[in-house]
């Protein structure tokens, strides 16, 4: 669907109108250099939001409070679980940082991306960076999904996040209205653990998290803290790192190091963001 005219002033002005999401995915511009698009998303602010592809830029996801919330809380998460961990163990939060395909000079946006410093602190220059100072790519990338298409995020996880020696974990946070709230998780070890010729990626796991109605919010099943979690594990976190790995909470004597997010909570956020009505 075309954009109107006042919708188009985000890509003509910089600047974000009212748009109705329901009317997703929206054709903002034709006919666009990526040089041009990457300079407008960069001064809108919008690369998590916009999409390019063949010189169409599109609108595929809207800064909504309950978007954002939800980035907001799943990064709150994670940074709490490294409070105690040396320096040099911890890990960086890059937020919406552009990373790019240095081979066609094209990148995405992610809505939230983490690495662990010692990748930032290696010898040797990355093989494969992320960007033009030579950063590696980041292990564990976050998205937020509410009119985006689930196609559309696949798309870019099985192209662009888990190409070879790019991102380790891919977690997708998913909710619409009238379906259930879910969060997939993508793993480029765990796949190809199960089969080493794979080429594309599906989720390993997939956890429902509650309910988005037309007329309120349900909990049902996750109505509580602690009742869904979305665990990643260590390796995923520090791949590429040296031995020994830095430590981290082990939930049970049968598991593994790993970080936990209560999915109770970033439910909660989502619906924090979408007020009483």
């Amino acid at each position: 669907m075309e954009a109107t005219d006042k919708e188009k002033i985000w890509w003509v002005e910089g600047t974000y109108p009212s748009i109705n999401g329901e009317r997703l995915p929206l054709i903002l511009a034709r006919d666009v250099s990526f040089k041009v698009f990457a300079k407008k998303s960069e001064n809108a602010k919008a690369g998590r939001f916009w999409d390019y592809d063949k010189g169409i830029v599109m609108i595929i996801e809207l800064p909504y409070g309950d978007h954002e919330g939800a980035i907001f809380e799943f990064n709150r998460q994670i940074v709490d679980q490294f409070r105690n961990i040396a320096s040099l163990d911890n890990i960086r939060g890059w937020g919406a940082t552009s990373l790019f395909d240095l081979a066609t000079g094209k990148y995405k946006e992610p809505d939230a991306c983490f690495v662990p410093r010692c990748l930032l602190n290696l010898p040797n220059p990355v093989p494969n960076p992320c960007n033009y100072n030579g950063n590696p790519w980041p292990t564990i990338v976050l998205e937020v999904v509410f009119f985006e298409t689930l196609g559309h995020v696949k798309d870019k996880i099985n192209n662009f996040w888990l190409g070879p020696n790019r991102c380790e974990d891919v977690i997708s946070l998913n909710w619409a209205i009238g379906v259930p709230s879910a969060c997939l998780k993508f793993c480029q070890h765990t796949t190809l653990q199960l089969d080493q010729n794979a080429t594309t990626f599906d989720p390993i796991q997939e956890i429902e998290f509650g309910t988005v109605g037309a007329n309120g919010r349900a909990s049902n099943f996750c109505s509580a803290p602690q009742m869904k979690w979305l665990t990643i594990d260590r390796d995923c976190i520090y791949v590429g790192c040296p031995a020994p790995l830095s430590p981290l909470p082990v939930l049970s004597q049968t598991s593994a190091p790993e970080v936990t997010i209560d999915l109770y909570k970033i439910q909660q956020a989502i619906f924090d963001a979408m007020g009483k009505n």
